[in-house]
């Protein structure tokens, strides 16, 4: 026998499926995986392409300099790093194992030149010697650190005297326009931002806010760089 949606039962199964729809959308965007996690990163690419450039302009990238990117995706946008500056060294970090073949496949000529390593792991516990690079950076990654502590320390080890790392996240209240954010994004604020860097041995420098394209339903989204440094021993 059918559900007859005009039962009261209806609109609480209708919630549950909505629900675990997000579920499944939250849990592909912490780390892709499957063809559906590669249609994720395809669509991220979409979302996320704006911010990108934004981010890369506040970033000011120099010649000769050693880059880390968490959390790459598909490794799509590697190459507008390289368009920035010459002589750049850029490493990946991403613990998603599908996400790390689509970037090798992407970006096989940079690799094979050896301006471009890919690892896999995470950010709270990185395979790099102290004071590796002057530039780290993530883009809508930090809302699944679930210890960030843990992660802004080791990201303080990896950064040499002087190094900045650039965090690129939407505002708490532009995530809450977006169902899936409600299911293991923790959000922060630029105050909240700034105390976790202070607490974790990162100076801040400053935030730049920036209004996306509308790509979404959820209208005007406002996100946001926060810019922190090791300072100069």
């Amino acid at each position: 026998m059918g559900l007859n949606p005009n039962c009261k039962p209806f609109p609480v199964f209708k919630k549950f499926f909505q629900q675990f729809r997000w579920k499944r959308i939250a849990r592909q965007l912490r780390k892709p995986e499957g063809s559906a996690g590669l249609e994720v990163a395809r669509r991220m690419n979409q979302a996320n392409e704006f911010l990108y450039d934004f981010t890369l302009d506040e970033m000011l990238v120099s010649n000769h300099q050693s880059i880390l990117e968490i959390g790459f995706g598909n490794g799509k946008f590697f190459y507008k790093q390289f368009n920035r500056a010459e002589e750049l060294q850029i490493t990946g970090l991403d613990f998603s194992d599908d996400m790390i073949r689509a970037a090798q496949s992407m970006n096989q000529d940079y690799i094979e030149q050896g301006k471009l390593i890919l690892i896999k792991g995470q950010s709270d516990k990185m395979p790099f010697p102290n004071s590796s690079f002057d530039i780290v950076f993530c883009i809508n990654v930090a809302y699944f650190w679930d210890e960030p502590q843990d992660h802004l320390l080791e990201i303080y080890r990896v950064l040499r005297p002087g190094g900045r790392l650039y965090t690129t996240i939407r505002t708490p209240e532009s995530l809450a326009k977006m169902p899936f954010s409600h299911y293991g994004f923790k959000t922060y604020t630029v105050e909240e931002w700034k105390l976790l860097c202070h607490l974790n041995n990162l100076t801040f420098i400053r935030s730049s806010h920036v209004h996306e394209p509308e790509i979404t339903p959820a209208g005007t989204i406002r996100s946001v760089c926060l810019v922190a440094e090791k300072k100069q021993l």
